[in-house]
This record gives C-alpha cells, sequence and structure tokens, in this order.
C-alpha cells in the first residue's frame, strides 16, 4: 500500500513539474489568427508573375512571425512548393511566384511564432 501512495506521489509531482515547465506562446489562440490570401493580379495568369500576399491578424505578438507558403496542383501525386515569404510590414508577408500553367492551385499557409504553428487553406485560380 505504501508504494502505492509513494509512486501516486510521484506521479503527481512530475505532472506538476512538466505543467510547470510548460511553454505558452503568450496566450496565443491558435482559433483567433487570421489569414487573407491576395494575388496581384487578382486573377493571376499562368506563366507570368503573380506576388502571393498573405495578410495576417489575430498574433498577440506580431514580429518572429515566420510564414511559408505550401502550394500544391491539381496533380495529387506531385510533392508541393514550400516556399518562405517575406515579410513586408503590417503583418502582410509577400511571394512572387509564376505558375506554370492554368488550373487550381491549394496554397497551406504555415504560420509559425515561438510554438505556435498555425495552418490556414486558401485556394487561387490561375487561368
Amino acid at each position: 500500500m505504501k508504494r502505492i501512495w509513494i509512486s501516486l506521489c510521484l506521479s503527481l509531482c512530475v505532472m506538476l513539474a512538466l505543467t510547470a515547465c510548460s511553454s505558452s506562446n503568450q496566450g496565443q489562440d491558435p482559433a483567433s489568427v487570421k489569414v487573407e490570401l491576395t494575388t496581384d493580379p487578382a486573377a493571376p495568369p499562368a506563366a507570368r508573375e503573380v506576388a502571393l500576399t498573405a495578410q495576417v491578424s489575430g498574433l498577440v505578438k506580431e514580429e518572429g512571425a515566420n510564414v511559408q507558403f505550401d502550394i500544391r496542383g491539381e496533380n495529387k501525386n506531385a510533392l508541393p512548393e514550400v516556399v518562405t515569404a517575406e515579410p513586408a510590414g503590417g503583418g502582410a508577408y509577400v511571394y512572387k511566384k509564376t505558375f506554370d500553367k492554368a488550373g487550381v492551385y491549394t496554397i497551406y499557409i504555415h504560420i509559425y511564432q515561438g510554438d505556435l504553428h498555425v495552418t490556414k487553406k486558401k485556394t487561387v485560380t490561375v487561368s
């Protein structure tokens, strides 16, 4: 019986230590992070450079965020193209891309900040 109590107390101490040592991301709620994806030009043509802009809002702290675009074409067997967007100020992150051909592209926007990782899914139709 004494062994059970000792094991229980040790387990409780370990859980308390792990809880106390866990890092929080300054109270950031992942659900509050919003992303709008825009293209310039608005109707992107194939074989021309397009500016992809992710406007990120809802981060507790804007500095130190890293934004990546995971670009996937219609071919589900092809590997995605993962690129890092450059900060443009005011929560905007930009990457310039030339789409090889027309079609519907799925873009997963990955936002990293400290321990926070939020992913948003958007689509872009290239003509």
